[in-house]
């Protein structure tokens, strides 16, 4: 007969049918002697990455999750299997592959859940992971991570997206009534630079450079000028909405973000030049009008190295 969870979380998420060991009447905890804690290895190899969803933090993961026991160990996982739960999983569904004295083996395919780090979109790395943890409380169950076996197959590929190291921890995570130990795969996930370059900050550096080009065009042509900025204008605005889109609501600013304050400056500096070139011409005040237009085309450096210098170092939260 299966040991009852001590945890409540656990007893919960058991009578909602989220446990994830596979349907069986004679599931139950591990064995283990009151002296000291079972000590199994737990390993993941991974198959295939499905949809990664930016929006919600999820993806979609296929792989190999397996349990082994020392030699001489009293647990038969052929007599009584292990109970754990995937913690960061939504719908995971497991099938046996293979069951030993003291091994057990399963494919998993699920969808799994993680808080992702969008500061450096869009040359972001996202750290995604599976998490196990077992029924039992530390004092009678411990995971080892097992380095060796453990990592990735050779043909898993994410479109736009590169897989970078692998790496595995347990930790024990405490309940307020009950210490567990959870078994932690990670590896990264890089978004590709240039295409990324190309998508987003691209098409804002064209946007702009077009924009400026009005500093070269005479004071007295202004409707050639005020079309040329605002449309330009328009279309920054379109282009940062579309990356922006891509995102969940977050309270911090992006490197897309701090790029975007950068093009907005640049435009605001170009209108306001315009305005007082406008208004030196309609005065016939045109050299004037021309000196304005230098003195603000040479101020377009200063004002990238200024907000640069404040927004780059610093994460900007936004409250």
């Amino acid at each position: 007969m299966g040991l009852v969870p001590l945890n409540p979380f656990h007893s919960i998420k058991e009578a909602y049918g989220q446990t994830t060991t596979p349907d069986d009447s004679n599931s139950g905890g591990i064995a283990s002697s009151a002296a000291e804690p079972e000590r199994l290895s737990a390993g993941v190899y991974l198959l295939n990455i499905g949809k990664v969803d930016l929006q919600t933090g999820s993806y979609d993961l296929d792989f190999y999750f397996w349990l082994a026991s020392a030699s001489n160990s009293t647990v038969d996982f052929t007599k009584q299997k292990p109970t754990f739960d995937f913690m960061n999983s939504m719908n995971a569904k497991i099938e046996p592959s293979r069951i030993e004295p003291n091994y057990y083996e399963v494919r998993v395919k699920g969808t799994f859940l993680k808080n992702m780090d969008f500061r450096n979109y869009p040359f972001d790395t996202q750290e995604v992971t599976v998490e196990v943890e077992g029924f039992e409380t530390v004092d009678k169950l411990v995971f080892v991570p097992d380095t060796v076996s453990s990592g990735y197959d050779s043909l898993v590929n994410v479109p736009g997206w590169n897989l970078g190291k692998t790496e595995q921890s347990v930790i024990v995570h405490q309940y307020p009534d009950q210490s567990y130990s959870r078994y932690i795969f990670s590896f990264d996930i890089q978004r590709a630079a240039l295409s990324a370059f190309l998508k987003t900050i691209f098409p804002v550096i064209i946007i702009t450079t077009i924009a400026m080009l009005a500093f070269w065009m005479s004071p007295t042509n202004f409707p050639p000028r005020i079309g040329l900025a605002a449309s330009t204008l328009l279309a920054a605005v379109a282009a940062h909405l579309a990356a922006a889109s891509q995102l969940p609501p977050i309270g911090y600013l992006t490197l897309m973000d701090k790029v975007m304050i950068v093009a907005y400056a640049l435009f605001l500096n170009n209108l306001v030049s315009m305005v007082l070139q406008m208004r030196l011409v309609d005065h016939k005040k045109e050299e004037q009008a021309a000196k304005v237009n230098a003195k603000m085309r040479k101020l377009m450096p200063v004002i990238i190295g200024v907000i640069l210098a404040v927004l780059v170092p610093f994460d900007l939260r936004v409250v």
